[in-house]
């Protein structure tokens, strides 16, 4: 990326949220486990600013607790390899509107991540310091641990500059 370049990310899921209540077993312990976490509904999103070996990575995801509420979450866990570097996992429930499809837009710079959950109604600030996945090397992924149905409906991406 160029000194004043932006990727801005629009990416929509659909999940049967309405499989909630029918799924036994189901435990969402919202944004604690982290991207690494993986449950019937989830995670799922993007990973941004990572790079080829996904060793440095920040993932920027929803993870489905009820029919009307989702975890909005950043993982700064893996975000940089530099030492001494604050590193958290955090998010908030955002709701979700009866067929509304989960909706995330991801602008990202070379050190900060504004994500967008639901059209706004939930806002994640990232302050991070990756040392691998910068300029040319920096890549963006789809994620998903879900180990029920989970389906990208759309993905757009511009650099903006």
């Amino acid at each position: 990326m160029s000194d004043l370049e932006v990727l801005d990310i629009l990416a929509e899921f659909e999940v049967d949220l309405w499989g909630l209540e029918e799924a036994a077993g189901h435990a969402n312990n919202g944004c604690g486990g982290g991207s690494v976490d993986r449950s019937t509904f989830g995670p799922f999103g993007v990973l941004v600013l990572a790079n080829d070996a996904l060793s440095e990575l920040t993932p920027i995801y929803f993870h489905p607790s009820t029919k009307t509420n989702t975890y909005f979450c950043a993982d700064e866990t893996r975000s940089s390899k530099a030492n001494g570097v604050f590193k958290q996992v955090y998010g908030s429930e955002v709701p979700v509107l009866d067929g509304e499809k989960l909706s995330m837009r991801v602008l990202v710079d070379h050190s900060i991540v504004e994500s967008f959950g639901q059209g706004g109604r939930r806002v994640i600030t990232s302050r991070i310091y990756p040392t691998e996945a910068i300029y040319g090397a920096a890549r963006l992924f789809l994620f998903n641990n879900a180990t029920g149905g989970c389906s990208v409906q759309a993905i757009i991406f511009h650099h903006i500059i």
